[in-house]
């Protein structure tokens, strides 16, 4: 039997088991052939296409700003998790400390219900990720917002309850015990090693090879070392920077890119899987986080891509410690052979 691996992801400080043992080919991670209903492009029961029927809030962004031309919107969520305040209340209850669920919590939808990720061309890619850097930058100098998310759930065993595709942008007044552990790690590997384990980790990557899926002059799009799923992949900027909101027209065209053919060969590779996907960026202020005068440059953020393939287990619930049952090397090598083409 193969000797399982534990690996240690350097950005966190985390470790996950490669269970070679226990690894399955990457051809058996492929979802059951069946028949795929063809998703039409406008449906009258979603309330993302009738907007007549099922009014949502007033856009907060739209492009084109167009009435006629519009292809993305972005406006409230109906069933916010977070209410849009900027003053809140904080107190204590015994030992406890407790505050507001204040916050930002928005929708991007786009005009037509069958705008898949690997189905849809570079340019309705390009404007989502305008319109995600537009409103980023907007809520970032918002009173209440220390940490804004934005998420993708793609299909129901991902948590994607609506077949409309969306992203989903959360803006919380606190940080992230993740996103707090990733900043600390990475400045705890700078002072150690003299360098960002994430310069670290793409300058091993690009020279290895091995887990590179595909790159362009501007991106990388890999599996990570300590992936703790199969085929989850990393999109990493090759121009290090903290913050995903400062990308300009040309960055996004290059990102754009890159995700169009990585989402392709999942959707083709996998028979269209579920998936999460969501952007890490650095926090808007530094509150409640120590870091180097020059504020946070040892981040460097980034998009995760983790497909829902399997289902987590007593063991991953009861030591946080994951159970990868793919070999990041092998998942690589399986996407980089699945077809992708560039639709304009």
């Amino acid at each position: 039997m193969l000797q399982s691996e534990l690996r240690q992801n350097i950005t966190t400080g985390e470790w996950v088991v490669i269970a070679k043992g226990r690894t399955q080919r990457p051809h058996d991670f492929i979802q059951k052939k069946e028949e795929r209903p063809k998703v039409p492009k406008f449906k009258k029961d979603c309330p993302f296409c009738e907007l007549e029927r099922f009014p949502q809030f007033p856009d907060v962004v739209r492009l084109p700003d167009d009435k006629e031309r519009w292809q993305v919107h972005i406006f409230g969520n109906k069933y916010p998790a977070f209410l849009p305040k900027d003053d809140f209340k904080v107190w204590e209850q015994g030992p406890y400390r407790t505050m507001e669920a204040v916050g930002y919590h928005e929708v991007l939808a786009p005009r037509w219900h069958n705008e898949i990720d690997g189905l849809i061309t570079q340019q309705q890619l390009q404007w989502q990720l305008e319109a995600l850097v537009l409103r980023y930058r907007q809520l970032r100098t918002k009173p209440s917002v220390n940490y804004i998310q934005i998420i993708k759930n793609h299909g129901l065993a991902a948590g994607g309850s609506l077949e409309h595709p969306h992203h989903q942008i959360f803006t919380i007044p606190v940080l992230p015990s993740d996103i707090r552990r990733m900043l600390v790690e990475s400045e705890n590997y700078a002072h150690k090693q003299g360098r960002s384990a994430f310069e670290a980790m793409l300058s091993y990557e690009q020279e290895s090879a091995e887990r590179i899926v595909l790159e362009n002059e501007a991106f990388v799009a890999f599996c990570p070392y300590a992936s703790q799923a199969p085929f989850e992949t990393w999109i990493m900027p090759k121009k290090q920077s903290p913050f995903f909101e400062n990308i300009g027209p040309d960055e996004r065209f290059a990102l754009a890119e890159i995700m169009q053919q990585l989402f392709q060969r999942l959707y083709h590779g996998l028979n269209n899987p579920p998936y999460n996907y969501y952007i890490h960026s650095a926090p808007c202020d530094d509150s409640g986080f120590v870091c180097d005068k020059e504020q946070f440059k040892h981040f460097c953020w980034h998009i995760e891509v983790v497909p829902r393939l399997n289902t987590l287990g007593g063991f991953e619930l009861g030591t946080g410690l994951e159970i990868c049952t793919a070999v990041p090397e092998e998942s690589a090598a399986f996407l980089r052979e699945q077809p992708a083409t560039i639709y304009h």
